[in-house]
């Protein structure tokens, strides 16, 4: 019989060393995604499930364990008392305006901070002072800014108004933008721009026609984190909006406390929450989902 050669045979316990460790490295992040994904999971079976189901539990399977109802499905979407649709609007007109405004202010800023130079006389604070500056105000905890801009939009009017909410998030996220924006931007003017100012462009028609597009990927997924960011805000939304233009995060640990209140709440009301948690976390699930997306197409263009 042949022999298979000296070279083949040693190379045979790399191959199967090397398998070894790819089904074991892909059986690791098989469990552990199933471990993220159960939470979600467990909640969105909840949402699914009647008095009895909760209360005698667990059961883990539709049609196999239960049988679904979608029951707390149309409680939270018709209830007129808990006015939801009306914080998921608000969420969303909050998030998309304060997103647009943020993205467009600070790709604003990092275009002029990194195709112009500033310098004050006598003094070294420049271009990198001032986006320093900048960044620098991100590192102020939240909890420090509440209290004055509570103040600022009492003394103008503006409290419990979808207008403040837009204000105070746009100027909290816009260092982010900036930070994130930078490295999408570069440190200088590319050949494109460069040849577009030959011909005569003005710096606003080369920053929305010739260079927008050029970064059109990269911007959406900017501005898709950005979204998640005014999406989850708790903090500000407490204080500046009680009730008119109250958004998600804070309305649901209002509604958990008073379910905590009450010695747990009924069976029927955490199927609800569990109903309006997935509705919250939907949005933030498919936002994640595009970002990835956009994130990785633009790698592959880069290379």
């Amino acid at each position: 019989m042949a022999q298979l050669p000296a070279s083949a045979s040693a190379h045979r316990p790399q191959q199967m060393r090397s398998l070894l460790v790819k089904i074991l490295t892909y059986a690791l992040l098989v469990f552990w995604s199933l471990v993220c994904l159960f939470p979600l999971y467990w909640v969105a079976v909840t949402s699914l499930k009647g008095d009895p189901e909760i209360m005698r539990g667990p059961f883990y399977l539709p049609f196999v364990d239960f049988t679904p109802s979608l029951d707390s499905w149309a409680f939270i979407l018709a209830d007129p008392y808990d006015n939801l649709l009306n914080r998921y609007f608000n969420s969303t007109v909050i998030g998309l305006s304060s997103t647009l405004l943020t993205v467009f202010l600070g790709g604003m800023a990092v275009y002029g901070l990194t195709r112009f130079r500033y310098r004050l006389p006598w003094t070294e604070f420049g271009n990198k002072s001032i986006m320093f500056a900048i960044l620098a105000t991100r590192i102020l905890p939240p909890v420090v800014l509440v209290v004055p801009i509570y103040m600022m939009a009492q003394f103008t009017g503006t409290l419990d108004t979808r207008f403040a909410l837009i204000l105070t998030y746009t100027a909290v996220n816009l260092p982010v933008a900036v930070w994130l924006l930078q490295p999408v931007f570069g440190k200088a003017a590319t050949d494109q721009e460069e040849a577009a100012q030959l011909d005569g462009a003005s710096h606003l028609r080369i920053f929305f026609t010739i260079f927008l597009p050029m970064v059109a990927a990269s911007i959406a997924a900017v501005g898709l984190l950005i979204f998640i960011l005014c999406w989850n805000e708790y903090l500000f939304a407490v204080y500046i909006a009680s009730d008119h233009a109250m958004t998600l995060p804070p309305w649901l640990v209002g509604q958990m406390s008073m379910k905590e209140a009450q010695a747990g709440g009924e069976a029927e009301e955490w199927a609800r929450l569990s109903a309006t948690t997935i509705l919250m976390v939907a949005p933030l699930l498919a936002c994640a989902a595009v970002a990835q997306r956009v994130l990785s197409r633009t790698a592959l263009w880069n290379r």
